[in-house]
């Protein structure tokens, strides 16, 4: 069956470790995706500010991006899908949640619309990283003071122990919000249902796309789900064996060399 939908992770799968990408390959996997009718959807942990500049003078009309781990979904600047936090699980959060133990040794970034919010003091290590990955990064007094719809939560704490932060997250939030483990140490809260896969399948029902019409590449945990569910689902070389596990191929080259292009390109 002919391929319809290919969703790619971008940290550690098409994107280089210094988050640059080739250009000019990209642009060559774009228009032979526009002669043959394939949407590819970037799907990512990172906010859609920073995507839409990352992608910036590509081609966009068989392009859709999936931000905030499945929180909003756009295509050609119009938002498709909002997965929002409301404005009582914000307030719950901000006012009770966070001050629970299960917080004690993390840090936390609200992640909005319009900004991303963590308050003073963090770590300077910690900032230097963030400002990476999101665009506008304020520091204020208190979470509580935050103004903006917020997509998701971030919170920080070492790799070693973030799966088993994700198990706690995902107890104490049961019903109510999601983890998600983005990698790096780095775990999402989004609202229950969100996440990678449900956005794919969202957009799936959209175009009345099955299964067996995607394809699928990630490196990551938060990958996981999708690469299980698409038929042609592959895991990077350089993702770790249980991601690899996954999947029902795995990349000749790793995300440094093009993988993810490279492997559309010789498949199609």
């Amino acid at each position: 069956m002919a391929i319809k939908l290919i969703a790619t992770d971008l940290n550690g799968t098409l994107l280089h470790g210094d988050q640059h990408y080739n250009r000019p390959l990209l642009q060559q996997v774009l228009a032979l995706l526009r002669d043959r009718d394939i949407q590819l959807v970037l799907s990512s942990g990172n906010q859609y500010e920073h995507l839409k500049q990352l992608f910036a003078g590509m081609p966009n009309d068989h392009l859709t991006m999936i931000a905030e781990n499945g929180a909003s979904i756009f295509k050609q600047d119009q938002q498709l899908f909002d997965g929002s936090l409301s404005a009582e699980q914000l307030h719950q959060f901000v006012t009770v949640d966070r001050l629970q133990p299960i917080f004690k040794h993390a840090y936390l970034i609200l992640v909005g619309a319009h900004g991303s919010y963590t308050e003073v003091g963090a770590p300077q290590a910690l900032l230097d990283a963030a400002t990476k990955f999101y665009d506008q990064l304020q520091q204020v007094p208190s979470l509580t003071q935050v103004d903006d719809t917020i997509k998701k939560i971030s919170v920080s704490t070492t790799p070693t122990k973030a799966a088993e932060l994700v198990r706690e997250l995902n107890t104490y939030f049961a019903g109510h919000l999601q983890a998600h483990d983005s990698g790096y140490g780095v775990i999402d809260l989004v609202n229950a249902g969100v996440g990678k896969l449900p956005a794919v399948q969202w957009l799936m029902q959209q175009w009345q796309i099955t299964a067996d019409e995607v394809m699928a590449f990630g490196d990551g945990d938060n990958d996981g789900p999708l690469l299980q569910f698409a038929t042609h689902s592959y895991a990077m070389l350089n993702a770790p064996e249980k991601i690899q596990a996954l999947a029902a191929n795995v990349t000749e080259l790793d995300n440094e060399h093009d993988g993810v292009l490279e492997t559309i390109q010789k498949v199609l």
